[in-house]
């Protein structure tokens, strides 16, 4: 009968909930405190959550197994969630609380949900590991090709397919480490030679400094690796025998006269040592204006104003992504206005389907043959422009450090400086290439300055 009353009580007595009873255990042990952290023993089963008064919100979670963690309990668009802090043994109460407040500050006024972030940064982290250093090389690519020129993209472009990608382009670009970079680079030369593997190593710099200021990565090991190949910088500059020589030379083929011809052929089949007219006047430009090779190759005729003299290379054309302007000479207009009218189009020394210009290695090979044919020392046509800036500040010439820069168009003074001087120094330039036309003409002889045009 004692039985039949005890089993009818335990009927008509609800059973308390999971939640109930884990209140109730809250609630026993009391306000949560450091001391109680340190000392709280673990349930015989299951997990103990004992909620802070301090921070709404925030519990020590207590398992069977002993292990003790901070935990934030959160309502976020009509659904409860639950974000781990920490292990309550690494961190203390006063940092679990401010760490309880920082999320749920930034679920109130940033809308941010805790646990969704993490999900999110696990599958980022997760991705980052997962990407290719070949994928993060075409990110790259198409990111210089808004600020880059065409002809270093093109020679990045040939180190990545040629050398980088073929060994590291599967690589996970956020495992590379220093040591497999440097062994990398070391091949590399030894295969084809340190000046390769060095422009190697930069381009997987920039690669990954372009990750590292997208936070995708947290440091660039290309960065702390030197140079691991010495490199002897070109400090060429042709004497005055050699301008004579070379300018002499030059002349004959604009005229397209004289030596250099195979058996058979006649006078102006051929050009001298395979120079051509073309090409020996676009030397003498570079020697004359003191610009690059690229930006004499590539002259059209919308760059020039004949009655003022002027040239005006534009910026897509620069190195340093600036127009710049080039007072000519009289002989300079002279010889201009000789490869217009031998190209009979709008470029001034233009490609085979004249729908271009030659691209300045054609001038690179022009000048190495100009060297053989002449036997002396090989330059090429960055020399002439080296001489040439050597030359003008020399004593006899004269000219201020500050104009021949300028003439060359590498930039002067501060950052501040050139936002707010916007001058174009065109009366010193001027006065500093006319200067240098009448220093080459004394060099190489009035005669031979002028020649037969």
């Amino acid at each position: 009968m004692a039985d039949v009353i005890e089993a009818d009580f335990r009927k008509a007595t609800p059973r308390k909930s999971r939640a109930a009873r884990r209140r109730e255990e809250s609630r026993a042990a009391g306000e949560l405190t450091q001391d109680l952290v340190n000392t709280i023993a673990a349930p015989a089963k299951g997990k103990l959550r004992i909620a802070d008064h301090q921070v709404k919100g925030l519990f020590l979670r207590v398992t069977a197994a002993g292990a003790k963690s901070y935990v934030v309990r959160y309502s976020a668009d009509g659904r409860r969630g639950e974000s781990a802090l920490g292990d309550a043994r690494a961190i203390t109460l006063k940092s679990a609380r401010a760490k309880a407040l920082d999320t749920l500050s930034d679920l109130t006024v940033r809308r941010i949900d805790p646990v969704q972030a993490k999900r999110a940064a696990i599958r980022n982290e997760k991705a980052k590991k997962e990407e290719s250093f070949a994928a993060l090389a075409a990110r790259y690519r198409a990111d210089a090709a808004r600020r880059k020129r065409e002809s270093t993209l093109t020679f990045e472009g040939l180190l990545l397919d040629n050398h980088i990608l073929p060994k590291l382009g599967a690589r996970p670009y956020a495992e590379l480490r220093r040591g497999e970079i440097i062994s990398f680079i070391e091949n590399i030369g030894a295969r084809v030679g340190g000046v390769t593997a060095n422009r190697a190593h930069a381009v997987v710099r920039q690669v990954l400094n372009y990750a590292l200021k997208r936070d995708l990565i947290d440091a660039n090991p290309a960065l702390a690796i030197d140079r691991l190949f010495p490199e002897v910088s070109r400090d060429r500059v042709l004497t005055e025998a050699d301008i004579r020589k070379f300018w002499a030379f030059l002349e004959a083929a604009r005229r397209n006269e004289g030596l250099g011809l195979k058996r058979g052929e006649e006078a102006g089949e051929r050009p001298i040592n395979l120079v051509s007219p073309g090409a020996a006047i676009a030397l003498e430009l570079c020697l004359l204006t003191l610009q690059r090779a690229g930006e004499v190759a590539g002259a059209h005729e919308s760059e020039f104003s004949w009655s003022d003299k002027l040239w005006i290379i534009p910026a897509e054309r620069m190195k340093s992504k600036r127009a710049h302007a080039v007072p000519l000479s009289s002989l300079s207009v002279e010889r201009f206005k000789a490869a217009f009218k031998l190209s009979k189009c709008e470029f001034a020394f233009p490609a085979r389907d004249r729908e271009s210009s030659i691209e300045a290695k054609r001038l690179t090979r022009a000048m190495s043959r100009v060297c053989e044919g002449l036997s002396i020392a090989h330059a090429s046509p960055h020399d002439l422009r080296r001489t040439g800036r050597t030359m003008l500040t020399s004593e006899r010439v004269g000219v201020s450090y500050e104009v021949a820069e300028r003439v060359i168009a590498h930039l002067v003074g501060s950052a501040v400086s050139r936002v707010y001087d916007r001058n174009e120094y065109l009366r010193e330039k001027r006065a500093a290439l006319d200067t240098w036309a009448n220093e080459v003409a004394r060099i190489v002889g009035e005669a031979g300055s002028r020649g037969r045009r």
